[in-house]
């Protein structure tokens, strides 16, 4: 029996001791159902994105887009509030970035180059770490020309038991107009990742 259970530990550790490999998602085609941390993957910015990006483009103000006469209004993309304890900026700047490009070819709104936005973004972001005040965002959209912002905000809960780990994510996109400061539509999205032994 003892050597039964001696060749079964041993055949587990050699089995676990394979090389490890670089693979590309044509070679693992399920390379990104696995959760490999607690920051926002693929899959999470799909999901993300595909709860916000239709009530969005069928909102109130999206659809005021689209009927009203006269020149085209002018979006600017402003980056999300990170309120997480996770570093997970560079996928909400991807996220924003795939609601710009929907915005762009599949709205009559006129898109403000995200890339010609860097000092004000930078600025903006400053600001916003004290306090948000709308009426900031408005001075910077009346500098970049844009009649309204899309951006939002994340916010995170965190629960620890012994060595396992929850992030509980809720996110907020909004569009607002920047003249008044109003928000003019706002979508909340929640997902939830762990670290489960």
């Amino acid at each position: 029996m003892k050597i039964n259970i001696v060749f079964f530990v041993l055949l587990i550790l050699l089995s676990s001791c394979g090389r490890a490999q670089y693979v590309r998602d044509s070679e693992a085609p399920d390379i990104d159902d696995y959760a490999l941390s607690l920051r926002f993957d693929r899959r999470d910015l799909d999901r993300l994105y595909l709860d916000n990006i239709d009530k969005m483009m069928n909102s109130k103000i999206a659809n005021q887009w689209e009927t009203q006469s006269g020149p085209s209004p002018t979006v600017a993309i402003f980056p999300m509030r990170n309120e997480t304890s996770e570093h997970i900026d560079n996928a909400l700047e991807t996220l924003l970035s795939k609601f710009e490009t929907d915005i762009v070819n599949q709205s009559r709104a006129d898109v403000v180059s995200h890339e010609n936005q860097v000092d004000l973004i930078a600025e903006v972001r400053r600001q916003q770490q004290d306090a948000y005040d709308p009426k900031r965002l408005a001075r910077y959209g009346k500098q970049l020309g844009a009649q309204y912002f899309i951006t939002g905000k994340v916010f995170d809960e965190t629960d620890f038991a012994g060595d396992e780990r929850r992030v509980q994510y809720t996110m907020f996109v909004q569009i607002i107009n920047v003249e008044t400061g109003k928000v003019e539509w706002q979508n909340e999205s929640a997902l939830t990742k762990a670290f489960l032994r």
